[in-house]
């Protein structure tokens, strides 16, 4: 059976992004894929008008196909919409993830909520008011993951951005209700959960790779917000390239393809030990947390 193909970058219209969105269009114009009746690069963001720029650009410097889609990541509901759209082709073929790289990300310096529909142990369903770092960040790579993953292959390879920046986590205060907010130790904690996440991914998806990454440290809108990299240059197609750790980690590196899955890469093709993986228990909770959020009606 042929079947298309799409890659997904989500965070994409500006930043590293959009920097990595760059740089799997050229590498994918390059390649020669037999079996593909079809390819597409979907950029998902929220900012309309700068995504729809973005693809515009993308598509005349490659030829390829690039499509922008905006979406609210921290709603499931949302989520499961986007997808519907992505994987309807208009020759009825089968619609199939070739690359997903989580990336959007968000860093608000005074603390936000939304509510969010939770299903409790009880099976009733009930609003949850949650700290906004936590349901973009977090929620939305579990959120792409469980929508998508049905569309997923043994070619698949699945990227989440997970900031070497990362710690603090309180699987008991999530939210920060109980702790001082601050807008760093919020964003220490989602890399945190990003990073475990991909552990507990890679263990229920075998058949393909999951795997987290460091993307380096130029300048971008949130790391001004967190006071880092000032003075760093901004993320371009050759600052991805150059350290190649995404277009390996990709599946697009000539030199050869990931091997391992549920590892945590920093800065190198090799895969560091991540401290956040002694703990399967809690791992595992924190699987099972943003689970409870994935109510569809």
């Amino acid at each position: 059976m042929s079947f298309a193909v799409v890659d997904i970058v989500t965070g994409s219209t500006h930043g590293i992004g959009k920097a990595i969105a760059e740089s799997i269009a050229h590498h994918r114009k390059n390649a020669t894929i037999h079996e593909l009746s079809s390819y597409r690069l979907v950029l998902v963001g929220r900012n309309e008008e700068r995504g729809n720029q973005v693809a515009a650009s993308i598509r005349e410097e490659t030829n390829i196909d690039v499509i922008y889609e905006t979406c609210d990541l921290s709603e499931y509901r949302s989520v499961l919409t986007m997808k519907r759209k992505i994987l309807q082709d208009d020759n009825n073929n089968n619609v199939k993830v070739g690359i997903l790289v989580n990336n959007a990300a968000e860093c608000p310096q005074q603390q936000q909520f939304v509510q969010r529909p939770r299903k409790m142990s009880d099976g009733t369903v009930v609003l949850q008011r949650l700290d906004k770092q936590f349901a973009s960040n977090v929620l939305g790579y579990h959120f792409m993951l469980r929508a998508f993953s049905t569309a997923f292959t043994t070619s698949t390879r699945v990227v989440n951005v997970a900031s070497n920046w990362a710690g603090d986590m309180d699987l008991n205060d999530l939210q920060f209700e109980r702790r001082r907010y601050d807008n760093d130790s919020a964003y220490r904690q989602s890399k945190q959960c990003d990073r475990m996440l991909s552990i507990a991914w890679a263990k229920k998806l075998r058949h393909c790779k999951v795997n987290a990454c460091h993307p380096g440290d130029p300048c971008t809108v949130l790391s001004r917000a967190l006071g880092y990299n000032l003075y760093a240059s901004v993320p371009t197609r050759q600052f991805i390239d150059r350290s190649g750790v995404i277009p390996f980690l990709c599946g697009l590196d000539p030199s050869g393809d990931v091997i391992s899955t549920g590892s945590w890469y920093d800065g190198s093709k090799e895969p560091k030990k991540d401290r956040f993986a002694s703990s399967l228990q809690t791992v595992e909770a924190l699987f099972d947390e943003c689970e409870s959020y994935c109510v569809e009606k």
